[in-house]
């Protein structure tokens, strides 16, 4: 999904995670925010996701793509807020753009229902039979690449290989002139057709924003992936819990769960304390 374009503080996370992932969530907001995190941190994208979607009570996940962002919007807007401040640079003269987008807004236009059963397409004599992205794709092409060495942050670093692995996923059987043929052989047309007809049944699928620069004029599409944002957000809130914790174990003794145990306002007063 493509929107034009022309804040939120931060909570403690609420949810707890099931017992399926393996995560102890205790009724302290605190803890569950830093269990939450213990749990995610080194997923990759698609687990991480899942874990988070689970945290926040959901019994069964979206398996389109579309779904999943929309349920990764709201989740957004609960936990963080609904105001999104987004930052993108111009290729050609190097502006940067800020600008804001709202979560609850977004999320009622991703959500939708790609058709489950295999789609067709016939065009200057090939006919492909093809499948709608969903997750079970995307992590299929994921696992077929390269593994991610050790301390690696999935979804910092982009696949470029990934797209076609992809597309070697959803594409189910090709065809010129009732001859079955390779999908690598499919002129460019055909595979944009493809593509294209693939973003158009879950148009929710992918967000990108149309934005212009007020430097040189120009025009691009800025993707944005919403499951790393309300990740990087839930890693910086848990950051900053253990600073907090550090802090006052080091000033008064106490132990973790007796930092974790006062509320918010208790907490930053007893460390303007600390440091006046």
């Amino acid at each position: 999904m493509t929107t034009d374009m022309p804040s939120a503080v931060p909570t403690d996370v609420t949810a707890e995670v099931p017992a399926a992932f393996a995560v102890d969530v205790e009724p302290l907001r605190a803890e569950a925010t830093l269990r939450l995190w213990e749990a995610a941190f080194g997923q990759p994208p698609w687990t991480r996701d899942e874990l988070l979607l689970r945290a926040a009570g959901a019994q069964s996940t979206p398996r389109t793509l579309g779904a999943r962002n929309a349920a990764l919007m709201r989740l957004h807007a609960s936990w963080f807020g609904a105001r999104l401040e987004l930052l993108s640079t111009c290729a050609h003269c190097g502006t940067t753009i800020e600008f804001a987008a709202d979560c609850e807004a977004l999320a009622p236009q991703l959500d939708g229902a790609p058709p489950a059963a295999p789609q067709a397409l016939d065009l200057d004599g090939h006919r492909i039979e093809f499948r709608v992205p969903d997750v079970e794709a995307v992590v299929l092409a994921s696992t077929a690449g390269p593994q991610p060495t050790t301390g690696f942050d999935p979804g910092l670093d982009p696949d470029p290989d990934f797209a076609e692995r992809l597309w070697s996923v959803c594409v189910l059987s090709a065809a010129r002139d009732g001859q079955p043929c390779r999908t690598a052989d499919l002129p460019e047309p055909v595979r944009r057709a493809v593509t294209e007809r693939m973003e158009a049944l879950d148009p929710g699928a992918s967000i990108s924003f149309a934005l212009d620069c007020p430097g040189c004029a120009a025009r691009w599409q800025a993707p944005f992936d919403i499951g790393l944002a309300l990740w990087r957000k839930l890693q910086e809130q848990a950051e900053r819990l253990l600073i907090d914790v550090d802090t006052l174990a080091r000033a008064y003794g106490w132990a973790q769960h007796e930092v974790l145990a006062l509320s918010p306002l208790r907490r930053a007063a007893y460390l303007q304390l600390v440091r006046a």
